[in-house]
């Protein structure tokens, strides 16, 4: 079995809170697993108060945000939130940031965001004896929030990317880096017991979404996956019929992979520099709990 550490994610709006309490007990006990990640939403279950109840229920995962957008919090509840997390959890709180949806001025956006994260960090030296800041993940597609968050972050998050553009990422970090930082990526996985069709809609959807992101776009420009994306938005054929998902898109992401091309996918991650793949998966809405977690399962055995 890899004896490599692993991070996992538990989208609460793909798991029930009944099946994520259920998931964190597995990942607790899988001695390779050592944070679980929050997606957060809009709408529904908030990030950081499920991760609240991940570490109450377990011993010794970290868990957190995958990330919430600081601009949207205020600083001092939020200070009071993470001192309570803390001091019930032995400091097992991860607080993953970002900035949202960047808008006209995203450089601004990402100013204003790290400037309020370092006002966050001075604010944690109020913590009482024994109560320590949480570990802090920052948001980044591109390499110039990830070199203004070294410093600042303990680790990057990175979202929806080939192992391509995470390497070119992580060596331009890596040559002003001080201290260590982990790097962390969301490895999406697509799954359904119904068919492989099911899957593949699901995988293409996704992209579909996150193409209409102006960032999001751009960096599938860059990785080389555009062009693929732009040929399901031009044509609603892959909704009726069979999906051959191209193989650019593989490189991001998979729908019912075989174990074989789930450990390489996931090595191919590692291999590019990133020290804590995050496998991610995603469900059709009327899939069976009894599927997720032997999936959850399968991902452990095989990551």
């Amino acid at each position: 079995m890899n004896s490599e550490k692993l991070g996992f994610a538990l989208r609460p709006s793909v798991f029930s809170a009944p099946e994520i309490e259920d998931a964190s007990g597995l990942l607790d006990r899988e001695g390779r697993v050592v944070a679980v990640f929050i997606p957060d939403g809009r709408g529904g279950l908030e990030a950081i108060e499920v991760a609240s109840i991940i570490l109450a229920v377990t011993k010794r995962i970290y868990a957190g945000s995958g990330v919430i957008r600081l601009l949207e919090h205020d600083l001092t509840l939020l200070l009071r939130r993470v001192q309570t997390i803390q001091a019930f959890s032995s400091n097992r709180l991860i607080l993953g940031v970002g900035t949202g949806t960047p808008g006209p001025r995203p450089r601004s956006s990402v100013t204003a965001m790290l400037q309020r994260l370092e006002e966050l960090k001075k604010t944690f030296h109020v913590f009482p004896l024994g109560v320590e800041p949480p570990e802090l993940y920052v948001a980044t597609l591109k390499s110039g929030i990830a070199r203004r968050s070294v410093g600042v972050a303990d680790g990057l998050l990175l979202n929806f990317c080939s192992p391509q553009h995470a390497r070119g990422l992580i060596e331009t970090v890596k040559r002003q880096m001080a201290a260590p930082v982990e790097f962390a990526a969301y490895l999406k996985i697509f799954y359904s017991s119904k068919s492989d069709e099911t899957a593949r809609r699901l995988l293409v959807q996704e992209f579909l979404n996150y193409d209409t992101t102006g960032p999001y776009h751009e960096m599938f420009m860059q990785d080389g996956t555009a062009g693929a994306i732009s040929e399901f938005r031009n044509s609603d054929d892959w909704k009726h019929n069979p999906v051959p998902v191209p193989k650019e898109l593989l490189r991001v992401s998979l729908a019912n992979p075989s174990d074989d091309e789930l450990h390489r996918y996931v090595q191919s991650f590692r291999q590019a520099g990133v020290t804590l793949p995050v496998p991610y998966p995603y469900f059709p809405a009327d899939e069976s709990t009894e599927f997720k977690r032997d999936t959850v399962k399968r991902i452990l055995e095989l990551a």
